[in-house]
């Protein structure tokens, strides 16, 4: 007897454990990439904003490692296209020697 039940379809994967997580850290990176977009190109403010956005990149390495930290970083530079570029080198200016993230020359 033939069952006129559809057809199975593949369960899909579990989302990554860091996922969750990295909601957040993506919406304050989001926020401190734009106040450094916004303001002064040097002194104190910068070094202080770049200070921060790296301890949010440390975050999402220890959430989830690089996949984690490319996420966050995708969510920042997706939110306004027309700056992407311009995030993901502040991003990746401070986030650069961190544990996980794009070895020297090394783009997605």
């Amino acid at each position: 007897m033939l069952s006129a039940a559809a057809p199975h379809s593949p369960a899909r994967p579990p989302a990554p454990p860091w996922q969750e997580d990295i909601g957040p850290i993506a919406e304050a990176l989001l926020s401190l990439v734009a106040a450094v977009e916004s303001g002064p190109t040097a002194g104190p403010a910068v070094k202080a904003f770049q200070a921060a956005i790296r301890r949010k990149g440390e975050e999402a390495a220890a959430a989830g490692g690089p996949e984690a930290m490319e996420a966050a970083l995708r969510i920042v530079a997706d939110a306004a296209q027309d700056r992407a570029e311009r995030r993901t080198r502040i991003i990746d200016k401070a986030w650069a020697g961190l544990n996980g993230w794009r070895p020297e020359g090394r783009q997605p």
